[in-house]
């Protein structure tokens, strides 16, 4: 089993939006995801509330609890087990030895940021955290900077500045853009089950394309995770 983590010291930066995508991209190319929740707010675990109650879940997906580190290492060994080929995690806030050791273990680190001064404070103090961690336990493991919440259009001159200075940083391909589907997905459940729920509902046929470009831009993103893993 794969393990990527989306780290992020800052609330609000898209750790679970990321997460919630590349579960969808993987489950619907047939992957077994297993979703490692960290996070005491327990967001994942009201996802897949709804998404059960919207009949948009997938039983090849499950949500552990791993908010202690004898939860973190139950949760690991019961998914290793049970054959899930990915393990996303979900880290909280601030530095801890859960944290650390949840990144210590990872084979990829995903670093989500939106283009406003204070995210990218916040995206270049994990960076620089995660890399002294790594460097500390002699272990080297692909990190990323993935750009959320992007306007299609044109980016402000600001933006256009923030999203400069993170190229010196490796970066995912492609940024996940605003749009719709990914903000709904906390309460609509996995992209491509409640794609398959639009399917052949005329109402929903300007929407689905909104959610079809989405879905796209997160098999993207598993795509180049895949090939960083030599997948």
């Amino acid at each position: 089993m794969k393990l990527v983590t989306c780290c992020s010291f800052k609330g609000g930066a898209g750790k679970t939006t990321s997460l919630m995508g590349l579960c969808s991209a993987w489950a619907s190319d047939g992957r077994k995801v297993a979703l490692f929740e960290a996070d005491e707010n327990r967001p994942l675990t009201r996802w897949k509330a709804n998404a059960v109650e919207n009949e948009t879940w997938d039983g090849s997906c499950e949500v552990f609890i791993a908010d202690d580190l004898t939860h973190l290492e139950a949760a690991y060994n019961e998914a290793t087990e049970e054959g899930f080929d990915y393990g996303l995690a979900d880290t909280h806030g601030g530095s801890s030895d859960l944290n650390n050791t949840i990144i210590a273990s990872s084979d990829f680190l995903l670093i989500p940021t939106m283009l406003t001064p204070l995210d990218i404070d916040e995206a270049l103090a994990t960076y620089r955290y995660i890399l002294e961690l790594l460097v500390g336990e002699a272990i080297d493991v692909p990190t990323a900077i993935l750009q959320q919440r992007i306007p299609v259009g044109r980016l402000t001159a600001s933006q256009k500045a923030a999203s400069d200075m993170l190229g010196v940083l490796p970066e995912f391909e492609s940024p996940m853009h605003e749009r719709d589907a990914f903000a709904a997905m906390k309460n609509r459940g996995l992209l491509h089950k409640t794609l398959q729920h639009m399917e052949g509902n005329p109402a929903q046929r300007l929407p689905m394309r909104n959610y079809l470009t989405a879905m796209n831009e997160v098999k993207i993103m598993g795509s180049f995770i895949d090939a960083a893993l030599g997948e």
